[in-house]
């Protein structure tokens, strides 16, 4: 059973190792780069979690971490390409519709368009959905074996993906980054007198949800069979 309690707790274990990890999202450009290891840390704890290990993985081969960072990157990508094919196929002419009416001064153009839009739309935030639930079971896949095209079994992660217990697991994150992100949200509008505060609240905030997810779906992606 996930242990939800624990997971939150996890990256309170050593500060020194989320400090190091909170560094990686804080200095705006440069976090481009940095937050692949980061990302790559947060896989460590997926990886350590599926073997029910509770204690916080070092900081240690960082060209692996950064490679696997950025490779789940691109896992991130790949599937959210669809989505973005989709939204120029389909929103793109209905825009132009809309314009060629507001030109042309013929409302029912522009009403009929608006129409359109409003269905097509909702088709693709239903589809972002869709996609934004399967990716983590998808990256637990990759971080299994450090197999790339694990990531794209889609039968068994579709398989995974659609159970109660990844789908619990899922909801509690994203109110858990819900809740986590209001409060760093105030706390750095209270603080935005300096520039550095919310700087760093934010980098703790990215690495505390990091450690915390990485480990719930490791655990869940290790006891669905």
């Amino acid at each position: 059973m996930v242990n939800f309690g624990e997971a939150i707790k996890r990256p309170f274990q050593d500060f020194k190792k989320l400090g190091i990890g909170a560094l990686m999202y804080m200095v705006p450009l440069v976090n481009i780069i940095t937050m692949f290891f980061a990302s790559g840390y947060g896989l460590e704890c997926a990886k350590t979690a599926m073997k029910k290990k509770s204690k916080l993985p070092e900081w240690a081969d960082w060209g692996n971490l950064w490679i696997r960072g950025f490779l789940t990157f691109l896992i991130s990508i790949i599937y959210f390409l669809p989505l973005v094919l989709l939204s120029v196929l389909f929103v793109g002419p209905l825009i132009l519709k809309m314009m060629g009416g507001i030109l042309s001064s013929n409302p029912e153009t522009f009403i009929e368009g608006l129409g359109s839009a409003g269905s097509t739309l909702a088709f693709l935030g239903l589809f972002a959905l869709l996609i934004a639930y399967v990716l983590p079971m998808a990256i637990m896949f990759f971080v299994e074996k450090w197999n790339f095209g694990d990531a794209f079994k889609l039968g068994d992660i579709f398989k995974k993906a659609f159970t109660s217990k990844y789908f619990v697991a899922w909801i509690i994150l994203i109110v858990y980054a819900m809740v986590v992100g209001w409060i760093i949200a105030l706390l750095a509008a209270a603080t935005t007198i300096t520039v550095i505060i919310p700087l760093i609240l934010m980098g703790f905030w990215n690495m505390i949800l990091t450690i915390t997810s990485m480990t719930i779906f490791g655990e869940v992606y290790s006891e669905i069979k």
